[in-house]
């Protein structure tokens, strides 16, 4: 029986980081996980436009690499795997995400690549307004923000719901109407 060397465990614990990694940089471009974007409201100072395609290419490919390195071995280690088609396979993936990642970073309207959330705000709320939302965000529950980074029309509902309360202003509830007196 082989025994677990400390080569494997760091093959295998690279691997999972590096797969928790794809999972959450893939979230962040499909728009289910809001709040790293959210967070670049509220910093003052020059608005920069993340690029979270690039990484998630670069991290893809890194652990398409890896995986390789580990179905290599797999297929080595045990006779019943004979087959190379599996490193192959991974390795191609690879190739591909790391090509890819070499044609975000020279193409600019791929590098800003963004969740359709993030350029509705960009198009439809002001600088401040984006950053209100930003903090208003923070305020919510947890089980809250779970919900709105599922479903992208409540989130728009919710966000322009900030904004009319950032429009009209937040007053007291039991005098509703003295903004218009």
């Amino acid at each position: 029986m082989n025994s677990i060397s400390f080569a494997d465990v760091l093959l295998w614990g690279g691997a999972l980081l590096l797969g928790g990694l794809t999972l959450y940089h893939g979230a962040l471009i499909s728009g289910f996980y809001k709040d790293p974007l959210l967070a670049r409201f509220r910093r003052y100072g020059e608005e920069r436009r993340p690029a979270p395609a690039l990484s998630f290419l670069v991290v893809l490919g890194t652990w398409c690499m890896l995986m390789a390195i580990i179905a290599r071995s797999l297929t080595q280690r045990f006779l019943v795997l004979q087959g190379n088609l599996l490193p192959l396979v991974f390795f191609v993936l690879a190739a591909m995400a790391f090509s890819g990642a070499v044609t975000v970073a020279r193409v600019e309207a791929l590098r800003v690549m963004l969740p359709r959330w993030y350029f509705d705000l960009l198009l439809t709320a002001s600088r401040e307004e984006r950053r209100l939302i930003a903090y208003a965000w923070l305020r919510l529950p947890r089980k809250m923000r779970w919900h709105l980074n599922g479903d992208q029309a409540a989130f728009r509902v919710w966000a322009d719901m900030v904004r009319l309360t950032i429009i009209y202003g937040a007053r007291d509830p039991d005098d509703p109407w003295a903004q218009w007196v």
